[in-house]
């Protein structure tokens, strides 16, 4: 059975690991940054069990009006075992409420595979112009916003972009 454990101050560091190995680093904060994200009551970082085994980790911040699935890594050797829909379906049986995440454009074979496996979860790829802010106060990178289990209206576009800016990417 799939089950999110929540990260303590001492799982922190080998969880970190696999997102550093997970996530370019424009696409993540640097080790205190994410740490202290743990101190947040809207942060959510959780490693990801089948049974007694770790298969990977996933970070949520948790709003009143949305879930925002920051990062969500299967580690690499145990891909294609069905955990990331596991996790997907753990996260809507315990949020009733939308979830958005961001994802590459579908431009590389990995990422049309995401973009497909996204969709295969009932997410929906939404229109709206998005650049990820910078976790380092460089360039931001250009991403999709894709929603479960509808396409957000400008409203909640909006509502999640000065959200995410105030809490995620400050």
């Amino acid at each position: 059975m799939t089950s999110f454990i929540p990260v303590t101050k001492e799982s922190f560091d080998k969880v970190y690991d696999k997102m550093k190995a997970a996530f370019p680093l424009e696409e993540r904060r640097n080790r205190f940054d994410e740490k202290n994200c743990l101190n947040d009551n809207k942060f959510k970082l959780f490693e990801i069990f089948d049974g007694e085994k770790e298969v990977g980790f996933i970070a949520l911040w948790v709003f009143s009006e949305f879930i925002f699935i920051e990062h969500l890594a299967i580690d690499s050797d145990k891909r294609n075992g069905g955990y990331g829909s596991k996790a997907l379906k753990l996260v809507k049986e315990k949020y009733n409420r939308t979830i958005i995440l961001e994802a590459e454009a579908p431009e590389t074979e990995q990422q049309i595979k995401r973009i497909r496996f996204y969709d295969r979860h009932g997410f929906k790829v939404n229109d709206f112009p998005y650049m990820q802010p910078s976790y380092h106060g460089g360039e931001g990178v250009p991403l999709k916003i894709l929603s479960f289990p509808r396409l957000i209206s400008q409203e909640e576009f909006d509502n999640f972009i000065t959200l995410t800016r105030k809490y995620v990417y400050k």
